[in-house]
Formats: structure tokens, sequence, C-alpha cells
């Protein structure tokens, strides 16, 4: 089985028009966005029905599936840019989610054994919670590659839809279990059912456009290896402190924190779901040393961080009280200081995919802010506020030191000008990425 690519428009000059695929990523940024608006009423609803210790405790397991997860989710990344900068022919997908489908089914036995390790160390009760984590991550290792495919073929519209209907399904779910038998079960059972009803989806879009093909490159290994080590790094530096604060911090404190993180984790994802949608171009824009795209796109994710951020310093107070309730008061500051710090990583997650476009080994460097942010914290635990600085300093010093290689990259990666003022043609590029002399 290989994936159908739609050849893009051309401009007058020859070059891809990015205007008119640009009108159709705006509707999967749309899409993306309603997850997190939706991710985000889930914890609102969440908090208020299960109280700080339980909230904390369901927060603190989802940041752990979401750090596993990263290693899963990453290969849609890979999978993209190969789709993206291949001509017509494409890819053969059918080997690599039947492994993702062993995979998910050996994840959940996987998760089961682990039961006497996580329980201990996030103050759990029950075997349900961590089966539950397993089909999670099951359904997030199984949606990678069509999602990833889906993507870039630039089939915008139904990535965004499955997705969003992931989220509504989670929060219902989640609800109506909570609401008939209170516990950290329910949002934990929304959260798989609902990755596993996308993961079916995007699996039959895939299915149903895929048609045999005598020539297709294979999945290639160094850019699947590529993708899952930048972000999980990143993603590690993201979700690592909610897991500590979870184990260093008292239970209602790890309640604080968890709300602090939901509430500022919207500033990642806005920008995160634009970065998404903008990255099949930015790895075209890397093939042939085109920068336009990379420049474009860094300002409309760095404006969504930033601008996110701020609304969201701003209405600090409003925001926990409306959302939260009056009972997580006491995660306004450390709210406003997540907030920052998660733009601060929605703008280096569009960095770490434009390192990804060009094959880099820079993407390893948010491994390098994971293990500062892990030793700030045992160092300095003392309240949410302090953890929540501790993330902020991880933070600015990945966005530092990816923005300066992101630059240097653009400066020695830009078209070449001959004597006379003309650009010489770009490398050929074959379908696994490889540049011609």
């Amino acid at each position: 089985m290989t994936t159908r690519r739609r050849p893009a428009r051309d401009g007058a000059d020859g070059s891809a028009d990015l205007s008119v695929e640009g009108r159709g990523r705006h509707v999967l940024t749309a899409g993306l966005l309603s997850v997190s608006v939706l991710s985000f009423a889930a914890n609102a609803v969440f908090s208020r029905l299960l109280g700080r210790s339980s909230y904390g405790a369901v927060g603190s397991v989802l940041a752990l599936a979401t750090l596993l997860a990263v290693p899963l989710s990453a290969v849609q990344s890979a999978v993209t840019r190969q789709v993206a900068v291949a001509p017509a022919g494409a890819l053969r997908l059918g080997r690599p989610i039947l492994l993702a489908a062993g995979g998910a089914a050996a994840l959940v036995c996987a998760a089961l054994v682990l039961v006497p390790v996580l329980d201990p160390l996030l103050h759990l009760s029950g075997d349900w919670a961590v089966a539950l984590c397993g089909a999670y991550l099951g359904a997030i290792l199984l949606e990678g590659v069509p999602r990833g495919a889906l993507v870039g073929e630039r089939r915008y519209a139904w990535v965004g839809l499955a997705a969003a209907g992931g989220a509504a399904l989670r929060l219902a779910v989640g609800w109506v279990w909570v609401a008939l038998r209170p516990g950290i079960v329910g949002p934990l059972a929304g959260a798989a059912l609902g990755e596993v009803a996308t993961a079916l989806v995007l699996l039959a879009l895939v299915l149903a456009a895929s048609r045999p093909g005598a020539r297709s490159a294979p999945l290639q290994v160094r850019e699947v290896g590529l993708s899952v080590l930048g972000f999980t790094g990143l993603l590690s530096l993201m979700s690592i402190d909610t897991v500590a604060a979870r184990h260093w911090l008292s239970p209602q404190a790890s309640g604080y924190y968890a709300a602090a993180s939901a509430g500022g984790s919207i500033a990642y994802f806005v920008s995160a779901a634009a970065a998404t949608s903008i990255f099949p171009d930015v790895a075209r824009g890397a093939s042939s040393r085109d920068g336009r795209a990379f420049r474009v796109g860094l300002a409309e994710v760095a404006a969504l961080a930033l601008g996110t951020a701020g609304v969201l310093c701003a209405a600090a107070p409003l925001v926990v009280l409306v959302v939260f309730g009056h009972r997580y008061a006491g995660a306004t500051v450390a709210l406003r200081v997540l907030s920052i710090s998660y733009a601060l990583l929605g703008i280096s997650s569009y960095l770490v995919s434009h390192h990804l476009a060009h094959r880099s080994a820079a993407v390893l460097l948010p491994w390098a802010g994971a293990g500062a942010l892990v030793a700030a914290v045992v160092v300095a635990h003392g309240s949410t506020t302090s953890v929540a600085l501790d993330a902020l300093a991880a933070s600015g010093a990945l966005l530092a030191a990816l923005a300066a290689t992101s630059v240097w990259l653009e400066r020695h990666a830009a078209p070449v000008a001959s004597r006379r003022g003309r650009r010489i043609a770009a490398p050929v590029v074959s379908p696994d990425g490889a540049r011609s002399p």
C-alpha cells in the first residue's frame, strides 16, 4: 500500500504556489485548535468534579502518558517530511502500519506489567489507570503513520476533523463517566477512547486513498530516528515538571500545578497547531534551499504563541476562577509563569521541525533542556511557583539555542547567487531526501 500525493500547483515563475496550500492548512490549524479548546474544557470539568487531589493524579498520569507518547507520535513528522518532498510516487506504508498495530497491542500488555512501578510513583490505587494509559499510548502509536501521510499529502481538513472528533469524544466519555462514578478512571477512559477513535478514522482515510505502486521509497530509519529523538526531548521538557510536581509536592499542591499546566499549555498547543500545518511547506523549502516558508511560518507561530501567553498572563485570575473554580486560586502565579514557558516551547517546536526538515543534529538540543530542568527541580521544588520558574528557565535556554542554530542553517542553506544575481538551480532531490552534488 502506498500513499497518493496530489501535485502542488506552480506559480508563474515555476515555484510552488504556497498560497493555494496555505488556505487549506488553516483548516488543519483550526481543527487542532479545537482539540486544545476541548482539552482545556475537559480539564475545567474534571478539576471541578474530582477535587484537587484526584485531579492532581489525573494530571500527572496524563502528563506521563504524553511524555511516553512522544517517541510514538514523532513518527508522524518523519512520514510528513518524506511524503511532502517525495515525487508523485510516495511511501510504502503497509508494513509501518502493521508494525504500529503490533506495537499498540504490546504497549497495552507492557502497561499491565508496569503497574507495580507506576502505582507507587504516582500514588495511584488501581490497575485500570495504568491499563488505560497503555491503551492511550497504543492508539497514538497507531495513528502516527496515517496522520503523517495525510498531512504530507496536504489533506488537512480530514486530519483536523478527525482530531477534533476524538477530542470531543474524550470530553463526552470522561464527563459522563465521572458524573456516574467519580474517580480518576473516567478521564483516562475518555482519553483512551478518543485517541482510538481518531486512529481508526485516520487509518480508514489512508486505506481508502491507497493504491498499489511498483516504485515507492520505504520509510527512512534516519528520518524516524531524528524525529523521535527531537520531539521526545521537547515533550520531555514540557511534561516532566508536572510529573515531578506530583512526586515532590503535596497532593493539593500537585493539583494546583496540574491546573496551571493545563491552563498554560494552551499557549503551546495554539502555536504547535500552526507549526504542524506549516511543516510540509518548510520541508519542501529545505529541500530546495528556499527559506521563505520558514520565515513566514516563524513569524506566525511566534505571534500566536506570545499573543496567547500575553492573554493568559493578563487574565490569569479570571481563567483560574472561571475554568477551575475558587479552590484553585493558588495556581494563579504558576499559570502566569507556565503560560510564558509553554509559549517558548511552542516556538521551539517549530524550530525543531525546521531542524528536522534539514536533517540537522540540533534536534537533540531539547534533551539538554530536559536534563537541566530535572536537575533544577531536584534542587528547587519548594512550591508550585519555584517548579514553574525552573520550567521557564529551561524553556528560554532551549529557545535561544535552537534559534541560534536555525539562523546558522538558514545562512548556510540559502540559495547561492551567481555574480550576475541569478539563483543557481537547486539540487535535485531524490525520493529519500538525498541531494545531488
